[in-house]
């Protein structure tokens, strides 16, 4: 078996080109069912987050899809050319595979080490491919060793302690910002996971008051109860920007919510207070002209990476017992996959073995007399010819080889297998 990781992430692609790579729930399920019913013969899961775009492949060893193959199916599916994205594509294979997919798990190859999200992340891509009926076995199990490995490492070390997300890099972003916080106007647009993280940590700064804007009232009102916040109609956007000193946005949208026009209307109603943007979504929220604007300060999710840099210093020890663990677990999943390659050899082995002796037990059973020593002589001719007959075809490889270098290492494997004595030793025991 075979198992591929091609993507891309943070490290080799900018934030514009991952928004094009990224996939979203319907595109990742699309892109699912493309590659089971296209390779019959493989398993596959589409992980997708705001820092990478991954696809994760089980096929037998000569199967398909190749390495090449899924390097193409990426700007087949979203309608790049291979010049814009080939460089940035990365291929794992096998060992390396299942060792980047447990460094995923921990949070060592997130933005923030030891980062909160990742592990639901990868959570929803085993789901999505099962519900999808494109995953499988082999790569079911892989995914299930990557949450336990996630879990060892949260346990035996403090990777996930501290600032471990990136809304609390967002929030310690803001902090640096604002000496008071408590005159205040924080705008959510959105209310998932990450803005509830951002708004709840902008809340214990003491954020005067607070926003939630999003396409689902319902959610809205939710995320802006258990953080003391106001719902603002998304229809009502306009008015919200004119509010706000603070905007933290984190939606699923395709496209900018918060565009140039209207950040540039709403500043014109407020000339003299500056406005602080934080887009850490991937396809971003906020137009990249707005950061042009005069008196606003935005960042995206890769503008975060100096309060990051901080962070990985501080993590050294925990990031280095991480490594230890991953490196350990992929060991024994190494082994555990070769001990079952060599699993139907063993048991075609052992089944011809015992024909073999089964078939001379019992052409010795008609001959048996009932005298012991007479017995004795026709079980013991009966095993001697089992033995002649297991032995006949390696030894017959052996002497037609004879001189070669082929023949040399049969022999040699042979005195390994059996445990043989060299010429001249003494026999095993």
């Amino acid at each position: 078996m075979r198992i591929l990781c091609v993507g891309a992430n943070h490290k080799t692609a900018p934030l514009a080109l991952r928004e094009k790579l990224t996939f979203d729930p319907a595109a990742a399920r699309s892109a699912l069912e493309t590659l089971r019913d296209r390779y019959a013969d493989g398993e596959f899961a589409i992980v997708s987050t705001c820092n990478r775009s991954e696809a994760y492949v089980a096929r037998p060893i000569h199967g398909h899809p190749r390495e090449e193959e899924l390097r193409a199916f990426f700007g087949q599916f979203h309608g790049l050319s291979r010049d814009e994205y080939d460089d940035a594509l990365y291929v794992h294979r096998d060992a390396e595979a299942a060792r980047h997919l447990f460094t995923v798990a921990v949070g060592l190859d997130s933005l923030v080490p030891g980062e909160e999200q990742i592990l639901a992340q990868l959570k929803e891509a085993h789901r999505l491919a099962e519900e999808a009926s494109a995953g499988g076995g082999r790569l079911s199990e892989l995914f299930q060793l990557a949450f336990s490995v996630a879990r060892e490492a949260r346990t035996k070390t403090r990777i996930a302690s501290g600032r471990v997300s990136v809304a609390s890099v967002a929030v310690g972003r803001v902090r640096e910002a604002f000496a008071d916080f408590s005159d205040k106007c924080v705008l959510s647009v959105g209310a998932g996971k990450m803005n509830e993280g951002m708004l709840q940590g902008l809340r214990r700064l003491g954020a005067g008051r607070m926003l939630v804007a999003n396409r689902s009232p319902g959610r809205a009102a939710e995320v802006a109860g258990r953080c003391g916040g106001e719902v603002l109609p998304l229809a009502a956007l306009a008015e919200g920007l004119i509010q706000a000193d603070v905007v933290v946005c984190s939606t699923g949208a395709t496209e900018p919510i918060v565009t140039f026009s209207r950040t540039q209307a709403a500043m014109a109603r407020r000339p003299d207070r500056p406005m602080l943007i934080i887009d850490i979504a991937v396809p971003r929220d906020v137009s990249p002209e707005v950061g042009e604007l005069p008196g606003v300060s935005l960042y995206n999710i890769d503008d975060l990476k100096t309060v990051v840099e901080k962070n990985i210093r501080l993590r050294t020890a925990d990031i280095d017992a991480c490594r230890k663990i991953i490196d350990a677990e992929v060991d024994a999943y190494l082994h555990r996959l070769h001990v079952r390659e060599v699993v139907p050899t063993v048991e075609s082995l052992y089944r011809q073995m015992r024909r073999l002796a089964d078939e001379e037990l019992s052409a010795a059973a008609h001959k048996l007399t009932g005298r012991p020593e007479r017995d004795q002589q026709i079980i013991r001719r009966a095993v001697h010819r089992a033995l002649r007959r297991i032995l006949h075809t390696p030894i017959a490889s052996l002497r037609a080889g004879a001189g070669g270098e082929a023949a040399r290492q049969r022999a040699a494997a042979l005195r390994k297998l059996f445990n043989l004595p060299e010429k001249g030793e003494p026999p095993a025991t």
